[in-house]
C-alpha cells in the first residue's frame, strides 16, 4: 500500500469534523479583528492604492462582482478581493506572526475566507473554521520547509506557504472531497511564488506575496472543483514545492496536524516592522523608560542579538541597512529599530513612514548598533523566539535585558483590549469600537457577511 502523501495527510486534517473549543472560537474572533484593524489602517499605502487602481472596481455589490474591498467603497471579483486586501493587509507590517515558520497567515487567510464568504453567504462558524484549517495548513507547512532554508534560497515564506493555507481554507468552505482537496493543495505547490528581492531597494513585492498567495489559493480551490488535477506528492516529490522552496524533507521534520494549533500559536504584532525585531525593540524601550536621560554621548555601543534566520532580513549587509531610502527598509532594519526604541520609547507607524528623515538624525546611533548572533538564541529557536541587548555606556556601565518570549507571543499572550486599542491607533477610536463591537457580537449559523462593521479608511 503506497505511503500517504503529505498533500493527502493535510487533505485529510482539513476535511475532518472539527468541533471549534470556545478558546478557538475566541481566539479566531481576536486575529479577525486584528487582521480587519491593520488592513483598514493600511488602505492608504501607496501599494493598497496601486492594488485597487489595477483592478475592475464596483460601486455596488453584485453578481459579478461580490466581494468586497476592506477599508475603502468598492466592490470586486473574489480572487480580486483576495489579492487587493492581502496587499493592503500586509502593508503595515503590523499583521500577526506564526513564529516558527516565521510567515503571516492572518493575510493570507483571512481575505481568501472573506471573498469567498461575501461570495457565497458562508456562516460565520463555517468560516472561523476553515480559516483556523487554513491556519493549520499554511503554518505546519512552513514549519516542514523551514524558514532559514526558505529563506536562504531567496523565499517569503508567507506567500508559498500561503497558497497551501489559503486553498485548504477554500477547500474547506466550499466542500471539496478529499481527492478535489489533494489536488487544490497540488495546485496552489504549483502556483506558489514570493521573492524577498524587496530587500534590495526597499519595494512593495512583499506585500503582493500575502495577496497572490490569498488569490491562489481560491484559483487553486476553484480549478480543483472543476477536476483539474495535480501531482499528488506536489510537496515532497523530487521536484515538489520542499525542494524548489527548501531544502527537501529535513530529517525530524514532519507535519504536525492539531486542529486550531495554528492559529493557537500564533503571535500578536505591536511594532509596524519585521517579527525579527521586536524582541529587541521590547527591551530597548524597556531601557529608555528605565532610563531617559540617556543621550548619544553615554553611549559606546548597543548590541542586539539576532536569530540568524532572520539575519538576511534585519541585519545584514550592515552597511546597508544605514542607508534607509524607503519605509520598507525601515521595516527590515534592526540598527534603525533599535536607535527609534533608545532614543523615544516608541516604534509606531508615523515613525516609519518618516524614516528616511528620521534616519538621518538618528545615523550616529545606527552607527553605534552591533548585531550579532548567540547560542542561547539559536538553542531556543525555531520554537521560541527570544530576545537579548546589551547597552555598554562610556563610563564602562553595561545594562543588559533579555526576554524568553517577545510580546503577544503565545507564552505573552496579547488579550481582546490590547487590540481594540491598536485599532484605535490605526484607525480612530469610534471604527475600532464599531468593529470591535461588531466581530464581538457575531452570530454563529447567519451569514457572516453583513453582520461586520468594516472600518472604511478616512484620508
Amino acid at each position: 500500500m503506497r505511503e500517504t502523501t503529505l498533500s493527502r495527510q493535510l487533505a485529510r486534517h482539513v476535511l475532518a469534523n472539527q468541533t471549534m473549543s470556545p478558546e478557538l472560537s475566541a481566539w479566531m474572533r481576536l486575529l479577525l479583528l486584528d487582521y480587519c484593524a491593520v488592513t483598514a489602517g493600511g488602505a492608504n499605502r501607496g501599494s493598497a492604492a496601486a492594488a485597487r487602481a489595477a483592478v475592475q472596481v464596483s460601486a455596488e455589490r453584485n453578481a459579478f462582482y461580490p466581494a468586497a474591498l476592506h477599508g475603502v467603497d468598492g466592490f470586486v471579483t473574489v480572487e480580486d478581493a483576495a489579492l487587493v486586501n492581502g496587499i493592503t493587509a500586509h502593508g503595515l507590517e503590523l499583521d500577526d506572526t506564526f513564529e516558527e515558520s516565521s510567515l503571516h497567515p492572518a493575510v493570507v487567510i483571512f481575505p481568501a475566507v472573506l471573498a469567498a464568504a461575501d461570495a457565497r453567504g458562508y456562516s460565520v462558524d463555517k468560516v472561523l473554521s476553515a480559516a483556523a484549517a487554513g491556519y493549520d495548513v499554511m503554518c505546519s507547512v512552513g514549519v516542514l520547509l523551514g524558514a532559514a532554508e526558505s529563506y536562504g534560497r531567496g523565499f517569503h515564506p508567507t506567500g508559498v506557504a500561503g497558497a497551501l493555507g489559503a486553498a485548504a481554507a477554500a477547500a474547506a468552505l466550499s466542500g471539496l472531497d478529499e481527492d478535489q482537496t489533494v489536488n487544490a493543495l497540488g495546485l496552489a505547490a504549483n502556483m506558489a511564488a514570493g521573492s524577498l528581492e524587496f530587500l534590495s531597494d526597499g519595494s512593495w513585492t512583499k506585500r503582493l506575496n500575502a495577496g497572490h498567495a490569498a488569490a491562489t489559493g481560491l484559483r487553486a480551490a476553484k480549478l480543483a472543483a472543476a477536476g483539474f488535477n495535480a501531482p499528488e506528492t506536489a510537496l515532497e516529490g523530487r521536484d515538489g514545492f520542499l525542494r524548489q522552496y527548501g531544502e527537501g524533507l529535513v530529517e525530524g521534520r514532519e507535519l504536525r496536524l492539531e486542529y486550531g494549533r495554528g492559529a493557537l500559536d500564533t503571535s500578536i504584532k505591536f511594532y509596524p516592522c519585521c517579527r525579527y525585531m521586536h524582541g529587541n525593540i521590547d527591551l530597548l524601550r524597556d531601557i529608555h523608560a528605565e532610563h531617559p536621560e540617556l543621550a548619544l554621548t553615554d553611549i559606546e555601543s548597543i548590541n542586539v542579538g539576532v536569530i540568524k534566520a532572520g539575519a538576511t532580513l534585519v541585519s545584514e549587509p550592515a552597511e546597508r541597512k544605514l542607508e534607509v531610502r524607503t519605509p520598507v527598509d525601515a521595516q527590515f532594519n534592526m540598527p534603525f529599530g533599535a536607535a527609534v526604541a533608545l532614543t523615544t520609547g516608541r516604534a509606531t507607524v508615523e515613525q516609519f513612514d518618516d524614516a528616511p528623515a528620521l534616519a538621518v538624525e538618528l545615523r550616529e546611533w545606527m552607527e553605534k548598533v552591533t548585531c550579532y548572533t548567540s547560542e542561547k538564541l539559536e538553542a531556543a529557536f525555531p520554537a521560541h523566539w527570544q530576545a537579548e541587548v546589551q547597552v555598554r555606556l562610556a563610563d564602562g556601565t553595561v545594562i543588559e535585558r533579555s526576554e524568553d518570549a517577545f510580546r503577544g507571543a503565545p507564552e505573552d499572550r496579547a488579550t481582546w483590549a490590547d487590540i481594540v486599542l491598536k485599532a484605535e491607533g490605526l484607525i480612530g477610536e469610534p471604527s475600532a469600537a464599531a468593529l470591535a463591537e461588531s466581530i464581538g457580537n457575531l452570530q454563529d449559523g447567519l451569514p457572516l457577511t453583513g453582520q461586520m462593521a468594516l472600518p472604511l479608511f478616512v484620508g
